[in-house]
């Protein structure tokens, strides 16, 4: 049975799974990471630890979520997403660990942000989010849908000629899966051979990422959010919500927006 006093802040409880997620990561010796480590962070004795771990204890104050930021290195605001429900656990693993590398020459750029101009204008997409079947189908080839029982998070197979880009069913379908699987989308495109004639292929990954993005935050429509976002709000805020993508995502690929003009 459940007890639904240890659901009353899920927000809360996701928030110390990610604490313990943390500390397991930074942690350089082999001992294991106790409930208790998670709890000292907030200086909680083993009740209050408890508490806060089955959401009966609800951390949210400016106060506890500088001090966890503090001692765990990581930017408040990825805090915040997580107790406010904005971030699974997942996603904001994601955020904390990072992407990997997005910076491409001049050239590898205009390359790759042709390509994504000719997809969504092939697509025909002219509103956000941009979604990835709008994107999938310009490529007949390839199919993304949900797979039962799958062990990756993200995982990309050949059958038939065809590629198939599966996610574990019922996950709750956040930010990061979505790039993960725009990124696979993107691995796919860089094997056409147009680009693979005009960019090394050693630097795919790192194409995947800077195509994934000009896929998802399309130039056209970045100026259109931006000259639309209300200048008494957070403009970043407004972004992710506009484009359903992270902080960091939205972060990178305004920076670049505003360096290149596209």
């Amino acid at each position: 049975m459940i007890n639904v006093e240890n659901n009353r802040f899920p927000h809360s409880a996701e928030l110390f799974r990610f604490c313990k997620e943390v500390l397991t990561i930074r942690k350089s010796s082999p001992e294991k990471v106790t409930d208790q480590d998670v709890g000292a962070l907030l200086g909680f004795d083993p009740a209050d630890c408890t508490h806060w771990k089955y959401g009966r204890k609800n951390i949210k104050s400016i106060q506890n979520i500088n001090q966890l930021a503090h001692a765990l290195e990581v930017d408040p605001r990825n805090l915040i997403d997580i107790s406010l429900g904005k971030n699974v656990l997942y996603d904001a693993l994601i955020e904390y660990q990072g992407y990997g590398e997005f910076i491409c020459t001049d050239v590898e750029r205009n390359i790759l942000m042709q390509e994504a101009n000719r997809i969504i204008e092939l697509a025909n997409i002219k509103s956000v989010p941009v979604l990835l079947p709008e994107l999938s189908q310009i490529l007949p080839d390839v199919e993304l849908k949900a797979q039962e029982g799958q062990k990756e998070v993200v995982l990309s197979r050949y059958e038939n000629g065809k590629c198939y880009i599966t996610w574990q069913k019922g996950d709750r379908f956040g930010t990061a899966l979505r790039f993960l699987l725009m990124r696979e989308f993107a691995l796919v495109m860089l094997n056409s051979e147009t680009l693979k004639s005009k960019l090394p292929q050693d630097k795919n990954p790192i194409f995947a990422n800077a195509l994934s993005l000009f896929l998802l935050m399309p130039s056209h429509l970045l100026q259109i959010a931006c000259s639309q976002c209300d200048p008494a709000r957070d403009t970043i805020e407004q972004l992710m919500d506009l484009f359903w993508m992270s902080r960091t995502l939205v972060n990178i690929r305004l920076k670049d927006f505003l360096i290149y003009r596209n």
